[in-house]
């Protein structure tokens, strides 16, 4: 009789204790495809601005340490398009055609966002995340901001200008619920270093 009443006590235990244990894996495996399209979002916006610190830093020989003086140059700057006309035959160089006057070089003036994001540029996109240029810092699914710096570091007794862009996974992960879910939250996600003269990403690429 105890055998029963026991097998009766703990069988609504088990039905319980399984339900909990089927959606905390639910709820994890949920967690981690959210997490994956948060990750690939922000690398992408991350790699966007990677772009216009390389065009900013050709114009003005550094990198931009604020958004205000990115985002400017990226609306309002120009930057000088070099292009050949004529073509050069097989048997000489370009600078041996230009010499020879068989071809010519064309200076123009194209916008910096039009020079930044070309078709070149655009075609390599991760075409799931469309590019949107008035909300290029915003950190996506939140209302904050990523953060920006730059500077001067010294390697092997040379001097060399950094970057970098960076955001917390706190904030990539904004809405979710990321605790205890195998990310450290207080970690960067970013591109560019303070610490290493480097343009890559700390996402493994």
């Amino acid at each position: 009789m105890k055998t029963k009443q026991i097998a009766l006590i703990l069988l609504p235990l088990n039905i319980i204790l399984a339900y909990f244990v089927f959606n905390s894996i639910d709820s994890e495996v949920e967690f981690q495809e959210s997490a994956k399209i948060r990750i690939a979002e922000n690398v992408q916006k991350l790699k966007d601005l990677r772009q216009v610190q390389i065009a900013y830093k050709k114009v003005n020989h550094a990198y931009a340490n604020n958004f205000e003086s990115l985002l400017d140059f990226l609306e309002n700057d120009s930057m000088t398009i070099i292009k050949a006309v004529g073509e050069t035959p097989d048997s000489l160089t370009d600078a041996q055609a230009l010499e020879l006057e068989i071809i010519s070089r064309d200076t123009a003036y194209v916008l910096a966002k039009e020079t930044v994001f070309d078709e070149a540029y655009l075609s390599s996109r991760n075409e799931e995340y469309p590019l949107n240029l008035t909300t290029l810092t915003n950190i996506p699914h939140s209302e904050e901001h990523y953060s920006i710096d730059a500077g001067m570091i010294e390697k092997g007794k040379v001097t060399v200008q950094v970057f970098e862009i960076s955001t917390t996974y706190a904030a990539v992960f904004t809405g979710l619920d990321a605790k205890n879910k195998k990310h450290d939250l207080n970690s960067l996600l970013k591109v560019g270093s303070m610490d290493e003269a480097s343009l890559n990403g700390n996402w493994g690429e």
